[in-house]
């Protein structure tokens, strides 16, 4: 059987996009675990706290923006390109000394990537912070 040549740069073209389709990356895809931690009643102290944030995408993870919903809390990821399968640990801070924060309280931390399914995480925790006893 003989194709005429219209017809046959066609189909040379659509095979070149199925290939170069089957072989393209699949975009990153960011997790984080855990995604809430409760730590109950806890003394008017510096409280540190740890996420492990994952790339199970099949490109590399960039993490763009890391912030939290208070001033009084601090994020940092230790490092901020993930490839896939790896993970990085993001290190969370909170000082209820510095500002006598005392309570329920609960926070969140947001994670902007390029991941194009989940541009935008959070993850949060929660306490009750002991009254100091006043002296």
């Amino acid at each position: 059987m003989r194709f005429s040549k219209p017809i046959s740069i066609f189909i040379l073209i659509c095979a070149a996009l199925f290939v170069m389709t089957a072989c393209a990356k699949k975009p990153p895809r960011i997790a984080v675990e855990p995604a809430a931690q409760e730590l109950g009643e806890v003394p008017q102290q510096k409280i540190e706290l740890v996420y492990t944030v994952r790339n199970d995408g099949e490109s590399d993870l960039q993490i763009e923006k890391i912030s939290t919903s208070c001033d009084c809390t601090k994020a940092a990821i230790a490092q901020d390109k993930i490839a896939p399968g790896q993970s990085a640990v993001l290190t969370v801070t909170l000082d209820p000394t510095e500002d006598n924060l005392y309570g329920d309280i609960t926070r969140l931390i947001y994670l902007r990537s390029n991941d194009p399914e989940t541009p935008e995480v959070s993850v949060e925790f929660h306490a009750i912070i002991q009254k100091p006893e006043e002296k």
